[in-house]
């Protein structure tokens, strides 16, 4: 077995943006069906508590929806504005 060496700082953010692309365009649902409540995908972002159960339920979804993943993207980028200030 063949070590790698960890990510850095450029390919992890390489990385990520891929899996972002790939999720945003994989499972397009415009009609929105089965979508969590947009402010459990808040608090998730945010890092406020939600139960395991409600976890489990939005992952899945999630990974089956591009307008759920963009809406949760928006939603980590409004987190970090807010920590930086």
């Amino acid at each position: 077995m063949q070590d790698y060496p960890f990510f850095n700082e450029e390919n992890e953010e390489e990385f990520a943006e891929s899996l972002r692309r790939f999720l945003v365009k994989k499972h397009p649902n415009p009609e929105r069906i089965g979508c969590p409540d947009p402010r459990i995908l808040r608090d998730l972002a945010f890092r406020r508590k939600v139960t395991p159960e409600n976890i489990r339920k939005i992952t899945s979804h999630v990974l089956k929806c591009s307008e759920c993943v963009w809406d949760a993207l928006g939603y980590v980028e409004e987190y970090r504005k807010t920590m930086k200030e």
